[in-house]
């Protein structure tokens, strides 16, 4: 009797044990394709690709294979540009359409239309070629992709947003970001071109944004960044990379702009490791300041001069065990 009892367990443990690795064998859940874009609080994917000479740049997008087993023939996704979600999230999200992001225009990008997945493979990427040149950074710049579902072969993941990827394009250069300017000083001027040196105007941040290799613009003085016609005050500042000197230009001749003392608008970059942490590298950009300008649309008719005088600086923290560039900044 205890003979014929060893031999049901024994069976039953055998009939456990098969059907455990069969389940585990089988598929746990869909496979489905999707992108590698987590979103960020502003709702869309922030990319930060380097702004290069020629203004091209190829940026590579993970497309997984989601599932517990690996797929197990050749895929060709599908990838087309959304035209539909950015407006919506920009209805949403904002209250002002100056404000909105801007569906990137196809001259200043290019990618294949179907990437191969191989089988037994289960991520990949995309490439996506960017060509920056004459970009406007005034506004945010995104290019929504989405997987083009083939059923009977593969089909995006429902999941929202795991199948689309809002890329929003964050250009940088060696001096492109958020500066510190807590002694740079805006002044209203009389008459006379003197001004109050009592009652200065100080904004703690003001970001320099990407228009070329080695140029940048802010928004003049204390101007807010989120102004209805920020364009309007633009200045440029270039970088010469010859004379290590910043000079500044704009496009908008009733800006007025005017740059004092050139000779003292020297740029010193330097570059210090972290006491705390060996494996951080701080870099500086720091430069004085001096110009004029006037503010021709506040008030109706009538112009107000103003004189910006100060030290800008920017610290980049960069993570040198990282070698992607783009990944080993903190920004």
């Amino acid at each position: 009797m205890k003979k014929i009892y060893s031999y049901i367990i024994l069976l039953l443990v055998s009939f456990c044990w098969v059907s455990c690795n069969n389940e585990w064998e089988d598929e746990q859940y869909e496979q489905y394709v999707s992108f590698k874009a987590p979103i960020g609080s502003n709702g869309v994917t922030d990319i930060y690709i380097r702004y290069k000479k020629d203004g091209k740049v190829t940026y590579q997008l993970p497309v997984i294979i989601s599932g517990s087993t690996f797929n197990e023939k050749d895929l060709n996704v599908k990838v087309e540009v959304d035209n539909d979600t950015l407006g919506i999230l920009n209805n949403e999200r904002f209250g002002r359409e100056d404000l909105y992001f801007l569906q990137l225009t196809p001259e200043h990008y290019n990618f294949p239309g179907t990437v191969n997945v191989p089988q037994g493979v289960a991520v990949i990427t995309l490439p996506v070629d960017f060509d920056l040149t004459g970009i406007n950074m005034v506004r945010s710049w995104v290019l929504p992709l989405t997987v083009v579902d083939e059923p009977g072969t593969y089909l995006g993941h429902p999941r929202k947003n795991y199948a689309k990827a809002l890329l929003n394009i964050k250009p940088f250069n060696d001096y492109s970001g958020t500066y510190s300017t807590t002694t740079l000083q805006t002044f209203i001027s009389n008459e006379d071109g003197s001004y109050d040196q009592a009652n200065p105007i100080v904004r703690n941040t003001r970001t320099g944004q990407v228009v070329d290799e080695n140029t940048i613009f802010f928004y003049a003085g204390a101007m807010e960044e989120d102004l209805i016609n920020r364009e309007d005050y633009k200045v440029n500042f270039y970088f010469n990379p010859e004379t290590k000197m910043v000079e500044l230009s704009t496009k908008n001749e009733n800006l007025k702009l005017e740059q004092l003392k050139k000779d003292q608008a020297a740029y010193t970059i330097a570059e210090i490791m972290d006491e705390e942490l060996p494996y951080l590298k701080h870099r500086y950009v720091i430069f004085n300041i001096e110009y004029t300008f006037v503010d021709y649309t506040s008030v109706e008719g009538r112009e107000i001069p103003y004189h910006v005088k100060g030290t800008m600086t920017l610290e980049r923290k960069i993570n040198t065990q990282i070698p992607d560039e783009d990944q080993a900044i903190e920004w």
